[in-house]
């Protein structure tokens, strides 16, 4: 009777917890707009942007088993897209944000035709060929009058929202977290949904779902599209934060990063993407004052460390604490009828 009584209140709390922190980590992070200031708040902008990145890396990795490395090249082109409309076309930062991830997504269909045929390390290596090759390209002399060549782009820096009260910093953050909510809650909802389903179905047993009529071609096409939309809004407000874009500050360490940040967050999680970015943005950060000149190398280690410990990373530790906790006591064991004679 006890533990009957147990268990809905445990489905409750579980189902409490699903849509109760979602809604906790938004309101954080609005209210750090006017708590974090300066360096710091810029610090946060970038763990929103890369949220986003890490977030979409997710969904083609960990839902749809496409391994990719070169998530970096779709920063890129996000980034110079927003570059390119702000300083040529005067455009709205709000409205060129959106076109980095439209132009990212159009790059990914372009190499989604010919490379999602390729399986696990053949589609890993094609999509570091297009890590290696793009900044090579933008560097080219043919369209350095577009994109500034060796140099890069110094972005002109947005009006921010004067009428909320905010200045740039706050805007640009502020604006980051409602695309970076937007995101998460579509993601979310499509996992949980028939294609969230087609997608495991996929990657777990593809010849099941091909004579279940799920089209694997198109479903892992989509999937890498959609990956490299959120990649390239993810470039737009990285852009957008920092004010300069380079060619050099997109090589292949990129795309490397931000498949460190989808392991340490864990795959196949939504909100493990805000735990691998701010790995990835903290730990250089304060690394370099622990051990000056080799930041990297403590990056490195760290993230060993978090591997050995938590395999799962961050999201499988905090299901694993979840469900320890949420599990009802047992019954106390009745006593047998040869006990309760004697």
């Amino acid at each position: 009777m006890r533990s009957a009584g147990i268990a809905p209140l445990a489905a409750t709390a579980m189902s409490f917890d699903r849509h109760a922190l979602p809604l906790v980590v938004f309101a954080c992070s609005l209210a750090a707009t006017f708590a974090l200031q300066g360096y710091l708040l810029l610090q946060a902008t970038n763990i929103v942007a890369l949220s986003i990145a890490i977030l979409g890396l997710n969904l083609l990795a960990g839902y749809n088993g496409q391994i990719s490395l070169g998530q970096g090249a779709f920063v890129a082109m996000g980034g110079y897209t927003a570059a390119i409309l702000l300083n040529r076309l005067d455009l709205p930062f709000w409205l060129a944000v959106p076109a980095s991830g439209v132009t990212s997504m159009l790059l990914g269909l372009l190499i989604a035709i010919p490379a999602v045929r390729l399986e696990l390390l053949y589609l890993a290596l094609a999509t570091f060929s297009l890590a290696v090759a793009l900044p090579q390209i933008i560097k080219n002399k043919f369209v350095a009058m577009l994109t500034g060549g060796v140099e890069g782009l110094t972005i002109k820096r947005p009006a921010p929202w004067s009428a909320l009260g905010l200045n740039l910093d706050q805007t640009l953050y502020l604006y980051a977290v409602l695309v970076a909510a937007l995101m998460f809650w579509l993601v979310s909802n499509l996992v949980r949904s028939r294609v969230g389903r087609a997608l495991e179905a996929i990657k777990d047993q593809p010849v099941a779902a091909e004579t279940m009529a799920i089209s694997t071609t198109f479903y892992k096409r989509a999937t890498f599209c959609v990956s490299a939309f959120l990649t390239g809004i993810a470039g737009g407000l990285g852009a957008l934060t920092t004010g300069f874009v380079s060619a050099d500050s997109y090589n292949i360490f990129t795309s490397i990063t931000l498949l460190v940040g989808a392991v340490v967050g864990g795959f196949r999680s939504i909100f493990g993407a805000i735990f691998g970015a701010a790995f990835i943005v903290l730990v250089p950060l304060y690394a370099e004052n622990v051990a000056q000149g080799a930041a990297w190398a403590v990056f490195g280690a760290a993230t060993i460390l978090i591997m050995w410990v938590m395999p799962e990373g961050f999201a499988g530790l905090c299901r694993t604490l979840g469900a320890r906790l949420r599990r009802p006591s047992l019954p106390l064991r009745a006593p047998a009828a040869s006990e309760a004679r004697s």
